[in-house]
């Protein structure tokens, strides 16, 4: 396993910690969870798809880059959403 292999894995783990904190915190845990979870497969479907597959030329690193993008991005999303709901919570 290279350290690109690594830092995705890692970045993979870090997202479905935080979608597992999201689902238990949530009201609707089956509809948030399935939707975040939906969304995550299908964006990381195409990204890898384009990383290991459509990767020539040099582009393994736009693809890569770009996964690494959307899996930080919707990891901080799910993040602001655990924050505001244990805010939400602790003011009830």
């Amino acid at each position: 396993m290279n350290e690109d292999e690594k830092i995705l894995l890692l970045s993979f783990i870090g997202y479905w910690i935080v979608l597992f904190i999201l689902t238990v915190k949530s009201k609707n845990k089956i509809k948030t969870g399935l939707l975040n979870l939906s969304i995550h497969i299908v964006y990381s479907s195409y990204f890898l798809y384009g990383l290991y597959g459509r990767s020539q030329g040099g582009t393994a690193l736009a693809w890569f880059l770009y996964l690494l993008f959307i899996i930080w991005i919707h990891t901080i999303i799910n993040l602001g959403q655990v924050v505001y709901n244990i805010i939400k919570t602790r003011r009830k």
